[in-house]
């Protein structure tokens, strides 16, 4: 491979390992499902431990979905404010003229402040075709409020086994060897994340010495 471990990015449901490309392929058919339905609203929520494939499976449906970056929305939960759910439902009607979607984009979904979060009910219910939101975060299900979780559609994921961590690592950095790519696998416990960057500084250590 020509990229560094820390660089991988998905582009395929088979480049995802574990509940994450079940996770993909059912992107893949909620979007295809909506776009046959004059691109109904889509609200997807990513939820799972860190470094398991959250963010990849966010950019994997907005590019799935076809947006350019002047049609996407993304926010961090901790800034994302009452004014923000504002200015978006006065604009969320607007037409989209460059491709069937918009969409807004929250990471750490349950650092959004009360007061906004309850504000986004009325937004998620009164979205338009050609909306669409994907939420991600660390907590569990039971953490977030009721009504707000029943206004998506949840991917809750699962961290990968270590041998489906250590096949990608040998797969695509072959040159790591099959202890080293073991060892990471085992002692990552399933962060993808986390085994990705080991890789890299295993991989750097190699071509220093």
């Amino acid at each position: 491979m020509n990229y560094l471990p820390s660089q991988y990015r998905c582009v395929r449901p088979s480049d995802f390992i574990g509940p994450a490309r079940l996770a993909a392929q059912r992107v893949e058919a909620t979007i295809s499902l909506a776009k046959q339905h004059g691109s109904a609203p889509i609200a997807l929520l990513i939820l799972g431990p860190p470094g398991i494939g959250k963010s990849q499976l966010a950019d994997y449906f907005v590019r799935c979905v076809g947006v350019n970056p002047w049609c996407q929305h993304k926010f961090n939960g901790t800034s994302f404010r009452i004014e923000d759910v504002e200015e978006l439902s006065r604009t969320v009607h607007f037409t989209n003229l460059f491709g069937d979607y918009r969409v807004l984009r929250l990471e750490e979904v349950d650092k959004v402040p009360t007061v906004a979060q309850v504000r986004m009910l009325t937004l998620l219910d009164d979205l338009p075709p050609g909306n669409a939101v994907v939420a991600t975060s660390n907590c569990r299900l039971d953490q977030l409020e009721e009504r707000f979780q029943r206004r998506f559609e949840l991917l809750q994921l699962s961290p990968p086994c270590p041998d489906e961590v250590r096949a990608l690592l040998l797969a695509h950095w072959p040159q790591l060897g099959e202890a080293t790519a073991n060892q990471i696998a085992v002692l990552t416990g399933g962060n993808v994340g986390a085994a990705l960057k080991d890789a890299t500084t295993q991989l750097t250590y190699a071509y220093a010495a």
